[in-house]
């Protein structure tokens, strides 16, 4: 008995000394912007996020997953940047970047050397305001997209299985509306859909 109480003990004492401070400094910009700023300064490095608080609960009938069709078209150029270009600076600055939605949220982050913050944050301060909106490239992430789901959904019978239940259960909510989109959505959504929903 007496011998699990100082294992107990030790292994409380070293999870104590590796817990981060979880208070976070929130403020908010004038423009309505929330930023959130919680530092932890064990390495010197950073990850820097924009959340957008649009996914596909804020969607309907005729243009689901449009909001992930975006997510994929932020990464296709500005008007100071060409396609590509916004990941391919990330990694010559040493970090890595990526993007995700989900159904009440877009997110976009990058982890990178604290020394690049200001960077990150010009970057998606250009994409977020001069987005460049090319039909071609809208043409073929609508495809990838299209793609993303016949392997992520159409090829899982579980994942297929919920999208049903999903659409069953929440006949009148937009929690029915799948992230990824609804095939018929995907192939009649136009260039115009696209610029109206990054415009809002």
């Amino acid at each position: 008995m007496q011998t699990s109480l100082p294992k107990f003990t030790l292994m409380f004492g070293l999870l104590a000394a590796f817990q981060v401070s979880t208070a976070a400094e929130q403020t908010m910009l004038d423009n309505g912007m929330k930023v959130i700023v919680e530092v932890d300064d064990r390495a010197p490095v950073v990850v820097h996020q924009v959340w957008y608080k649009v996914g596909s609960i804020s969607e309907h009938d005729g243009i689901t997953g449009i909001s992930h069709v975006l997510e994929h078209m932020m990464f296709k150029g500005t008007e100071k940047h060409k396609a590509g270009e916004f990941s391919e600076i990330v990694a010559q600055n040493g970090g890595n970047d990526n993007a995700f939605t989900s159904k009440e949220y877009t997110s976009y982050y990058q982890q990178i050397a604290a020394d690049r913050l200001e960077l990150m944050m010009e970057l998606e301060a250009d994409r977020m305001r001069h987005l460049r909106l090319d039909e071609e490239e809208f043409k073929r992430e609508v495809q990838v997209v299209k793609e993303e789901r016949r392997t992520r959904t159409e090829d899982n019978p579980r994942a297929l299985l919920y999208e049903h239940f999903l659409a069953t259960a929440y006949l009148s909510s937009p929690d029915r509306l799948p992230v990824i989109g609804w095939p018929a959505d995907l192939d009649e959504l136009q260039l115009a859909d696209l610029q109206d929903w990054y415009e809002q």
